[in-house]
């Protein structure tokens, strides 16, 4: 199929329309004009013929007066007797009388209208019979100069509708333009978008729909521009994340498989590192996953009414050792009676993990870890404070991002799947800190 761009279109639709109204117009102001004309020319020959019809029946001497009657209406007056035969004098015609005239004689109607005479071309032509069955009165007035009037007339008329004609196609081509410009530019745009360029912007020269859709559209390449832009950074950040633990990996075992270490403790130390890093690896991996899963709603929630006490217990248990192991002091305060809550226990347990090992890898020795709980209203908060160095107030904003770490430890995942998991329970995650002064971890859950 033969591709018709959107201005041949929209320039055949607008001559169309034009075409459509001109056209009949056209034809209809011709008709007017030719009645107009017509009747300019035969209401002042039935008027006179009336006038001198009436005038002969009173009185016949009045034949004189019918030459005055030709000549005021610019046409030929025949007079016809009884028996519908001429009657001859100064002035009168010498066309012979046609049918049309013979036949009004002896009658009460007038007769109007167009009559072609073989020698003579057209006529209009109005007979008026006398009173009293005298005969009848007849006044022709040639038709070419009204014809020339009216083809001069339709000329002008058709002049007028090519000039309309010509101007509504140059208006269409000029509104096509000016409307499809921005779209063309759309397009455009669009077809640089597909193509991976980000930075281009549709320019917004108006406030109607088209202008509309080019701000949506420009808000949508921006947002497509930070996914690129963090889906570049999130490649980066994996392959950084993975490459340390593998290296370790791949050096170590090297090292032992070639037998480079001899001693037997030294071996088993490099084979404790390797084992390690590939548990390292493994969580990395397993957090990715579950990240990718939580931010495309593909992870699935054992949803149950739980006590809330149970998962932050079970936090607490699984990071106590690391932390004695650094001499951080881990404790709960939580009240006897909670709210039930409607979550996954052990998505909910891994949140306070996750929170909890933030909170170890920036405490120094000596310094606590508090998880406490209390009931709000219509919701529950869950607060993990640490003693540590804080937060700059600048990375605030940003902490809850993926691989946004906290100076140079951890991989920058745990509160990123923390906020993803809390989301995913219709609560919200917030955290309080000042430099020098501990951070707090906070997540609010809504009551069952």
């Amino acid at each position: 199929m033969r591709r018709v761009s959107v201005i041949a279109k929209l320039w055949l639709a607008f001559v169309g329309l034009i075409l459509l109204v001109l056209v009949p117009l056209e034809f209809a102001l011709g008709q007017l004009l030719t009645d107009f004309y017509s009747r300019q020319v035969r209401e002042p020959l039935l008027y006179h013929s009336e006038q001198l019809a009436h005038t002969l029946a009173n009185d016949p001497t009045a034949l004189e007066m019918a030459p005055l009657m030709g000549h005021m209406v610019g046409g030929e007056v025949l007079v016809l007797d009884a028996q519908g035969k001429p009657i001859r004098f100064a002035g009168s015609s010498d066309i012979d009388p046609p049918a049309q005239a013979v036949a009004v004689v002896g009658g009460k109607s007038p007769f109007v209208g167009q009559v072609l005479l073989s020698d003579r071309g057209e006529y209009t032509l109005t007979a008026v019979p006398i009173p009293g069955g005298q005969g009848a009165v007849v006044l022709l007035a040639p038709a070419e100069p009204v014809q020339r009037s009216l083809s001069l007339a339709r000329r002008y008329l058709w002049l007028a509708g090519g000039l309309t004609l010509l101007l509504g196609t140059v208006l269409a081509l000029m509104l096509a333009r000016s409307l499809l410009r921005p779209v063309i530019a759309i397009e455009r745009a669009t077809g640089a978008i597909a193509a991976g360029d980000f930075s281009t912007r549709v320019p917004v020269v108006s406030r109607d729909e088209i202008g509309q859709l080019a701000s949506a559209v420009n808000q949508m390449t921006a947002q497509l521009e930070g996914y690129e832009k963090r889906r570049r950074e999130f490649l980066a950040n994996v392959a950084h994340e993975l490459r340390t633990p593998l290296s370790y990996i791949r050096g170590y075992a090297q090292a032992v498989a070639e037998g480079l270490v001899k001693e037997a403790s030294e071996r088993e130390r490099y084979l404790r590192i390797v084992q390690e890093e590939s548990v390292r690896l493994g969580r990395l991996v397993d957090d990715l996953m579950d990240l990718a899963q939580m931010e495309e709603g593909q992870l699935s929630f054992d949803l149950t009414v739980l006590d809330l006490h149970l998962p932050v217990g079970q936090a607490v248990a699984t990071v106590l050792p690391r932390a004695e192991a650094k001499g951080v002091t881990v404790e709960a305060v939580l009240p006897e009676r909670l709210p039930g809550l409607r979550g996954d226990g052990g998505r909910l347990q891994q949140v306070v993990v996750n929170l909890l090992d933030n909170s170890l890898r920036h405490t120094p020795p000596g310094g606590r870890v508090t998880v406490s709980a209390r009931h709000e209203g219509e919701s529950v908060l869950v607060s993990v404070a640490d003693t540590g160095p804080g937060i700059d107030p600048e990375d605030l904003p940003l902490i809850f991002e993926r691989f946004q770490k906290r100076h140079s430890e951890g991989r920058g995942l745990g509160l990123a799947i923390v906020r993803s998991i809390v989301r995913a329970h219709g609560g919200e995650v917030g955290v309080e800190s000042k430099p020098g002064a501990g951070a707090t971890f906070f997540f609010r859950l809504p009551v069952r």
